[in-house]
């Protein structure tokens, strides 16, 4: 029995220790715990509110100041790798033009919530967690989107689904 244990130790270090190379760090509550509390309660109003893309990258609408600079002068507190993430997840949501707010929301309440509870990645397909339905043949058909919406919805899905 003692073996036993000493394997399920072992086991466990190791699934402790090595990192997933699947997942990130997420987002979105990177910007919940240290944002949230001045800026805009959810990152995709903060980034379509105040932010822009400009030949320097995401900057703010009223300054035209790279929010990299600002980051990195110590705004947020943040470390290097958060503010990496950030400053992705604010890109990648310019990029996104605000899909899931304009197409889905009215039916779904967050592209995160959404992803985590009724979608899974199997086999690097977005998949429906209980239907095991391909989200992006079904979307197709679903949310009046068309093929390249639909591309960038799971896309977008996808995102959510590869955070810690």
């Amino acid at each position: 029995m003692n073996g036993f244990i000493q394997i399920g130790i072992a086991i466990s270090i190791i699934v402790w220790a090595v990192p997933s190379t699947a997942q990130r760090a997420n987002p979105h509550l990177i910007y919940e715990e240290n944002c949230a509390s001045c800026h805009l309660p959810h990152a995709g109003d903060f980034v379509s509110e105040k932010l822009i893309v400009s030949e320097s990258g995401i900057v703010g609408k009223a300054s035209g100041r790279p929010v990299i600079d600002y980051l990195k002068a110590g705004h947020g507190e943040l470390s290097d790798e958060e503010i990496t993430v950030l400053i992705e997840q604010f890109e990648f949501i310019q990029e996104s033009g605000r899909l899931f707010q304009e197409k889905c929301i009215i039916c779904h309440d967050n592209a995160a919530e959404f992803a985590r509870q009724k979608l899974i990645l199997r086999d690097d397909i977005v998949t429906g967690r209980y239907t095991d339905r391909d989200v992006a043949e079904f979307l197709l058909q679903h949310g009046r989107l068309d093929a390249s919406e639909a591309q960038k919805m799971v896309e977008v899905l996808m995102r959510q689904l590869q955070v810690k």
